[in-house]
């Protein structure tokens, strides 16, 4: 089983690094005011200065801009699902997706979010031996394709969370369900409480 499951997170990567490389051959660099203009679709949720208008919609300000790129081009393909956004990333060409991603990226990060103490020291507590700030930064504020946890809803992350841990997310190459399966609930409100916090 261990072998099956290594074996189809290696085919995940290697599906989304095609995807991307072919997105990226003789591609224009990516173009931040023309993203601005080809993201008026997202601020109806996302808003335009990437802070989302409800917890169930995630931020986008100040993301890495290739995950962003990633998760649009998951939605488009549809490996990754919710929120309508697989109909509307089928109207984007991989050009618009690193605009998009590119304007995004470029704005300022999220405020934090004042939480419950307790909740915030035991979320940085699991985040640090569950390895977080390795792949998402030392204040989770994302880096490369990884994304941004700091300052997003607390609604947010526990919802992708839980549904990583079951299964109902994939995650790219399986580090993020192999750290989600041991994870309780009350874990995952710690983790995000703590994930808001942070600016």
């Amino acid at each position: 089983m261990t072998l099956i499951f290594k074996t189809k997170a290696i085919l995940v990567v290697a599906f989304f690094n095609a995807l991307l490389a072919s997105a990226v051959v003789n591609a224009a660099p990516p173009d931040a005011l023309a993203g601005k203009a080809k993201a008026q679709i997202c601020f109806a949720c996302h808003s335009e200065n990437g802070i989302s208008l409800t917890s169930e919609i995630p931020n986008l300000a100040a993301q890495p801009s290739l995950s962003i790129t990633y998760q649009l081009i998951q939605f488009r393909g549809q490996q990754r699902k919710g929120g309508g956004m697989e109909a509307i990333t089928m109207a984007l060409s991989d050009q618009d997706m690193r605009d998009i991603a590119a304007y995004y990226a470029a704005l300022p990060p999220p405020p934090a979010r004042p939480g419950n103490a307790d909740k915030i020291a035991k979320g940085q507590q699991i985040a640090g031996t569950q390895y977080c700030n390795s792949c998402h930064g030392s204040q989770l504020q994302g880096q490369k394709h990884i994304a941004r946890l700091a300052g997003q809803s607390p609604e947010y992350v526990m919802t992708q969370l839980k549904n990583i841990r079951s299964g109902a997310r994939i995650d790219m190459d399986g580090t993020m369900g192999s750290a989600a399966r041991g994870l309780s609930d009350e874990d995952i409100e710690a983790l995000a409480t703590y994930a808001a916090s942070l600016n």
